[in-house]
């Protein structure tokens, strides 16, 4: 099992860990409005996992779907039906087994590389596979599970996890938001 210090992304300091809620939270809202029904729940759920503290982190994971589903139905203009509400809530569940899959791949002993990697293609796997027995009891269109729909869902993931490891691994260089870690100076 890996040591908080031994994580890929420097663990944020733990009075600043509201703040990263907040950023998480502010980057759902943000990638709900860019891609609607294909919010990088993964992405955010996966680098919450390495980078909060467990609680934080499902916290941060509440916050960010709760921030989609008004999007979505404040400003976007969902349906008010009752399987709209009820897909809203399948996410809401694929997002949490999502986090708690890339959580449980921390617990591995494996390289760093490795072990952010593990729990991001971990938290896709469980992401993908409760939106998909959603759609045993739910309405969803035929080529909802296409090849390139997964693709595309798999792209804008990576691309958004990619993106808060840069915002992150920017804070770490400024020394905002993240705890230090021991180690040779740069110079």
């Amino acid at each position: 099992m890996l040591e908080r210090n031994q994580f890929p992304l420097r663990p944020v300091v733990p009075g600043f860990a509201v703040a990263w809620v907040a950023i998480i939270s502010g980057a759902s809202v943000a990638l709900s409005l860019i891609f609607a029904c294909v919010t990088p729940f993964v992405a955010l759920a996966a680098v919450s996992a390495v980078i909060l503290p467990r609680q934080m982190a499902v916290t941060a994971v509440l916050l960010a779907w709760l921030a989609n589903q008004m999007v979505g139905y404040l400003v976007l203009g969902y349906p008010q039906t009752w399987d709209s509400y009820a897909w809203g809530l399948a996410i809401g569940i694929a997002a949490f087994s999502s986090l708690a899959a890339a959580l449980g791949v921390l617990r591995l002993a494996a390289g760093l590389t490795v072990t952010a990697a593990g729990a991001f293609l971990a938290g896709f796997v469980a992401y993908e596979g409760v939106i998909f027995a959603a759609t045993a009891v739910l309405p969803s269109g035929e080529g909802a599970f296409s090849a390139s729909v997964v693709a595309n869902v798999l792209l804008i993931n990576s691309l958004a996890a990619i993106g808060l490891v840069c915002l992150h691994a920017g804070a770490a260089a400024g020394r905002a938001l993240v705890a230090r870690q021991p180690g040779p100076a740069l110079p």
